[in-house]
């Protein structure tokens, strides 16, 4: 591996990777895999397929970068009028792109402290939500991520992730939650719980459906902002086009990345008008974010 490349980035395998096809990714020696990783959960629709190539040719011979928050363009809007379209809940929808699920995930917190004018978050144990500072806390392990970093952003408060798959019931996690209202903070201070309907780092958990239906109950109940982060778990990776889908629910946001693109850096976040409205103008955005070509 080059020198000029920081060894805090680690890497799984060994070989280095040339090309891809569909399925198949073939190393710098000529060796030919089969790819069970697609890009970390990226590449549903495969290695160089046709039709996402011919998309970045297209676009990339009319308009390769232009920033929306200084001039809309038509590739921003079309695709964000169609990503609204294809999300599966019945309230009005709006939304934004960001450059990485990460990022996607730093801008919901945002959102959420501005619409309720609340800070605390609460997340899952052995949830993954990103590597940058702010979504450091919300990951519901320590080792790698949280080492050597300080005190991160907050606060954030972790309970059980309950799946039949862990051994951790319904009621086990919900008993959880209670207890954090009576030992850890105030439930009129919680902006929001984060949630991986799949954990995927967590070790492929579904979460229970009565347990998320009555987690929907209960943010309803105190005004807390439900977020799904479907960024591993999205765009048919369970077989349905969301993971949600399956519990009987609806997020108030929803945190988009990975296969949404086949490959290109995007993100989004989208969930209730409301709420994603709530911010001064130009208070999301970003120079790269809603890229023309992805």
């Amino acid at each position: 591996m080059s020198e000029h490349i920081s060894e805090s980035i680690s890497f799984v395998h060994s070989m280095t990777l040339s090309h891809g096809r569909n399925a198949e990714v073939w190393d710098t020696t000529g060796k030919r895999y089969i790819d069970f990783v697609g890009g970390i959960g990226v590449l549903n629709l495969g290695h160089c397929n046709p039709q996402v190539v011919k998309a970045i040719q297209d676009q990339a011979a009319k308009l390769t970068h232009y920033c929306f928050n200084a001039t809309p363009h038509d590739p921003y809007i079309q695709f964000m009028r169609q990503l609204t379209q294809f999300v599966p809940v019945s309230y009005p929808l709006s939304g934004m792109l960001t450059n990485s699920g990460a990022e996607a995930a730093e801008n919901a917190l945002k959102i959420v402290r501005g619409a309720t004018g609340r800070s605390a978050v609460i997340a899952f144990d052995g949830g993954f939500h990103g590597r940058t500072l702010a979504t450091l806390n919300l990951n519901g392990k320590v080792a790698p991520y949280k080492q050597k970093v300080g005190v991160l952003p907050g606060p954030v408060f972790h309970i059980p992730f309950p799946s039949k798959d862990n051994g951790v019931s319904t009621e086990q996690a919900l008993k959880a939650l209670e207890r954090l209202f009576s030992v850890e903070i105030d439930v009129n201070d919680v902006a929001c719980i984060i949630f991986e309907p799949v954990q995927g780092e967590g070790g492929f958990l579904a979460m229970e459906p009565d347990f998320a239906q009555a987690l929907r109950a209960f943010c309803d109940e105190h005004d807390i902002v439900l977020i799904a982060d479907e960024i591993q778990s999205g765009f048919g990776r369970t077989g349905q086009r969301f993971a949600f889908t399956r519990l009987g629910i609806e997020p108030d946001l929803i945190l988009l990345g990975k296969s949404i693109a086949g490959g290109i850096p995007l993100g989004a976040v989208v969930g209730r008008k409301a709420l994603i409205d709530n911010l001064p103008k130009g208070g999301l955005g970003g120079t790269y974010s809603g890229n023309p070509i992805g």
